[in-house]
């Protein structure tokens, strides 16, 4: 347990309560606490936008785990689709009204941000920019938004949310980089904010004056000739005069978007000091956002009055149960990676996952309720990497008797070297909270206990979950075997021990997230490091938003990369190519590092068939296929949630 959740259970135990959990008001709503689940676009309705039942067992999760409020993105106009539901006619009513009365069970508060299909410029060809807008959609605009309010306080909705971020139309009036126009919606200040208090006045007076109304806005858009914090400041008076009860203050716009989603390559709440600079110029309760994503943080803002309340977004993917954890100081907590792996997925139209927690997006079709019949089983989990751990937990859940096997000295797999490259340090949270859920559960784990055919030797579970990851895998290039060749784990192992000095020359590999990982991690070493990828594109697989930090750590590592290279014979230091021109020779190399993939250990099943021949043996994570942390804690919660035992068979995987 944290020191944070330490103090706040002794606190509860006395009769205090942190500011993080007091109630607070946002113009006539009262809120229960502090942290709000802000609008992320999700991917869970039908592709007509219309409310479903995964829809709504994502909303009660984060209802059911104590946030005071929900925000959910609604498209008053356009044509819908599954990223957000419609609330553009009656027709949509009454999913609203279902996400309401579950919100409403949990003294939760639901508002919709009004967020419009392919009102995007510059992300649809067919949308105009500000320029281009004549004044009669400008009215449009505003009517369609002004409509949505008043649809959302007949359904019964807590208020609504304008979407003023993140170079949407009406951000994009805001900032000088999108607006240049001449007639009273551009030029100043006060001019280009025209459209956003229009709107304001526009939902107050066709909502009610006591309709509650949030502005969401970007303190900094992030990019030259944008609107940078000074500007922000002089906007945000002008909408408290317009009427807006709260203003949700983000960050960045699509042009910079590795800023509104920051990975864990940025520091955790990166946005306060502009966010505080907002609390300070207005009179209005302010909440803040971006990379608050642990109770201790989001105490510090309230507790500094840096904002009013917090939003925690990625925070509530990976834990749903956040806010109620963080009041009671029980139970440990699935903090967010910053990963950014399953949640920014919607940026190419694929529903929001989670690493951290599998059950995110899954909530109504996946459980892990205790079963009877499992209570008196057996499993033996072989493997303390991600998969396993994630099984081994699940598995206990469910009411299965379930011990954990880990033939190295501590727990992690191949976390413990992912953490090692620059920024990387939050991958541990995987393991820790499992870990700690483990303890909870009395589940015990043995280390340097390597499951082998004699250890098992009249043993008999009747479960063997094989999680006991992968190896590298080091191609048939001649030369490879020779001196000053490393894989990708030794030599994050040895760089982590200091091995290597400043100014040594390292050819790696392979260009994908290993391989530039590992280049990372020599050009914080001091090591100047070249890539040799077979494809055009180093980094594929990564995520955009951690792939915009990282290469801007390798340019100014001095890191060189060759593409389209494939690597024929290592020999002396030097390396010999084809290329595009034809056979190459690179060099000299003080070392070569190969990050060229990795291999499965499904063979360890077959070793253990024999001595444990009625047991069920399942093959989970890397030692199945080699693949991702998404994927190796989604495959093991599918697994265990579907497992019913040698009666029944097995679920698929």
């Amino acid at each position: 347990m944290s020191v944070f959740l330490s103090r706040l259970a002794a606190a509860a135990r006395h009769g205090y309560v942190m500011k993080l959990f007091t109630h607070a008001y946002i113009g006539q709503t009262r809120l229960k606490n502090r942290l709000i689940f802000p609008s992320m676009c999700n991917y869970y309705c039908d592709g007509e936008g219309f409310v479903t039942e995964q829809l709504k067992a994502y909303v009660r999760a984060r209802a059911e785990g104590g946030t005071a409020a929900v925000i959910m993105p609604g498209s008053p106009h356009g044509r819908p689709g599954p990223a957000r539901p419609a609330l553009s006619g009656p027709r949509y009513y009454d999913g609203w009204r279902a996400l309401r009365d579950i919100c409403r069970k949990n003294k939760c508060h639901l508002f919709v941000q009004i967020h419009p299909v392919n009102m995007q410029a510059g992300r649809d060809p067919s949308v105009l920019l500000p320029d281009n807008m004549p004044k009669e959609m400008i009215r449009e605009i505003i009517s369609s938004y002004a409509e949505c309010a008043r649809a959302a306080r007949e359904i019964g909705l807590s208020g609504v949310e304008i979407h003023g971020a993140h170079a949407h139309e009406v951000a994009q009036f805001m900032s000088p980089y999108y607006n240049h126009r001449t007639d009273e919606y551009g030029g100043s200040v006060r001019n280009r904010c025209r459209l956003a208090v229009e709107l304001i006045r526009a939902v107050k007076e066709t909502a009610g004056e006591d309709f509650t109304l949030i502005f969401r806005l970007s303190s900094d858009e992030c990019v030259p000739g944008g609107r940078g914090i000074e500007e922000t400041l002089e906007i945000v008076p002008l909408l408290e005069e317009a009427g807006a009860d709260a203003l949700h203050v983000s960050i960045g716009m699509p042009l910079s978007e590795s800023w509104i989603s920051a990975p864990m390559d940025v520091a955790d709440g990166f946005n306060l000091e502009h966010i505080a600079r907002v609390k300070k110029a207005v009179g209005i309760p302010v909440i803040a956002v971006n990379r608050i994503n642990t109770p201790e943080l989001a105490e510090k803002v309230i507790d500094e009055g840096t904002a009013d309340f917090v939003s925690v977004g990625r925070g509530m993917l990976a834990d749903p149960e956040f806010a109620n954890k963080a009041r009671s100081g029980g139970e440990p907590i699935r903090l967010c990676l910053g990963c950014n792996q399953g949640c920014r997925k919607s940026v190419t139209k694929k529903a929001i996952y989670c690493v951290q927690n599998p059950f995110t997006g899954r909530e109504a079709s996946l459980s892990l309720t205790p079963d009877e019949k499992l209570s008196g089983m057996r499993a033996l989990v072989v493997g303390a990497g991600p998969a396993g751990l994630e099984a081994a937990m699940d598995l206990a859940l469910r009411g299965v008797h379930t011990t954990v096997w880990e033939k190295e000295a501590r727990a992690g797999g191949l976390i413990n070297l992912a953490c090692i490259p620059p920024k990387k340090a939050t991958m541990r949270r995987l393991i820790d909270f499992r870990l700690a859920e483990l303890h909870r559960l009395g589940v015990p784990v043995f280390y340097c206990k390597e499951a082998t055919a004699e250890r098992l030797e009249g043993r008999d579970p009747d479960l063997i979950v094989v999680a006991a990851g992968s190896t590298p895998v080091v191609p048939p290039i001649e030369g490879l075997d020779g001196a000053n060749v490393f894989t990708a784990d030794e030599a994050l192992r040895l760089m982590q021990a200091g091995a290597w000095r400043d100014g040594t020359r390292c050819a790696v590999l392979g260009g994908g997230m290993t391989g530039l990982e590992v280049a990372d991690t020599l050009c914080a070493s001091g090591c100047v490091p070249e890539v040799f990828e077979l494809s055009g594109q180093a980094g594929a697989g990564l995520a955009k938003e951690r792939r915009f930090f990282l290469f801007d750590r390798l340019e100014r590592g001095r890191c060189e990369f060759h593409l389209n290279s494939r690597v024929v014979r290592v020999c002396g230091g030097f390396i010999d190519c084809e290329t595009d021109v034809g056979t190459e020779t690179f060099g000299p190399f003080d070392s070569v590092i190969v990050a060229l993939g990795r291999k499965s250990r499904a063979e360890l099943a077959d070793e253990l068939r024999a001595v444990c021949p009625d047991a069920e043996i399942v093959v989970l994570g890397d030692a199945l296929k080699p693949a991702t942390a998404l994927e190796a804690t989604a495959s093991a919660a599918l697994f265990a949630a579907g497992w019913r035992g040698k009666e029944d068979g097995v679920a698929a995987t």
